[in-house]
């Protein structure tokens, strides 16, 4: 499964110079996983009440490859790519749609924990949903 969010650039999210600040990209990767697990049918507490598992981003590498600026119009594409015990690799890239120059691409490794945050395996529910494959 593969969503893409439209990312219209604000001023606000921007140095003096009108280009988009590196750490708004880790904003727009949080809109993309929502987004996604909501469109899959996890939204977080609801998944977090049924399983007793929330997932938590673990780590985030992000390769910066060219700039935003302000006001331009962007696609965010987000999927959940592999999983394997109790993480799930979720990708993303950033492209300025009238060019197509790919801005960014990033992998977040999402681990679920328990009620007791504990680390737990992927919920049966995440794995079948999200179409991503086993590692």
């Amino acid at each position: 499964m593969k969503v893409i969010l439209p990312i219209l650039v604000h001023a606000f999210e921007t140095d003096f110079g009108g280009v988009v600040s590196n750490t708004r990209y880790l904003e727009y990767l949080e809109r993309g996983r929502y987004h996604l697990l909501h469109e899959a049918g996890l939204p977080v507490e609801e998944t977090w009440a049924n399983e007793g598992a929330m997932a938590v981003v673990r780590r985030v590498e992000a390769d910066y490859l060219n700039f935003a600026r302000h006001e331009e119009r962007l696609e965010l594409s987000t999927w959940a790519s592999e999983w394997s015990g109790a993480s799930v690799i979720v990708s993303h890239e950033i492209v300025r749609p009238k060019d197509g120059v790919v801005i960014l691409r990033a992998r977040q490794t999402i681990a679920f924990m328990n009620r007791s945050w504990r680390p737990t395996r992927v919920p049966k529910s995440y794995r079948d949903s999200l179409g991503a494959s086993p590692v």
